[in-house]
């Protein structure tokens, strides 16, 4: 079952060099046990572009099933691949259970 992490960290935005209608976002964060997997993150879906430029996604996990190690764990997402992003895009937002952290573009 997917959830979304605890709490995010950071995050990273880089223009692919071969490509450069491509963003590649990347997030960091922790989880509240061991156990957790596969990281990702899930874009929000909007009729219309953000006015401020600045798109949302949830930081999500499998949950782990069964014993786990009750420990605060570190997790990281797949890259996610934002292909011919939008001009107006001006950052991103990326949201835990928890918190939140905006990364904008270089």
């Amino acid at each position: 079952m997917t959830e979304k992490v605890l709490s995010v960290i950071s995050s990273t935005l880089e223009i692919l060099k071969d490509d450069p209608s491509t963003l590649i976002i990347n997030a960091y964060g922790t989880v509240n046990t061991g156990g957790w997997s596969k990281g990702k993150l899930n874009p929000y879906v909007y009729i219309m572009p953000p006015a401020d430029g600045i798109y949302e996604f949830d930081f999500v996990a499998n949950k782990p099933t069964g014993i786990v190690t009750e420990v605060i764990t570190p997790i990281h997402s797949k890259p996610y691949f934002l292909a011919n992003f939008p001009l107006g895009l001006k950052g991103i937002k990326i949201y835990s259970s928890t918190d939140f952290i905006v990364e904008t573009l270089p």
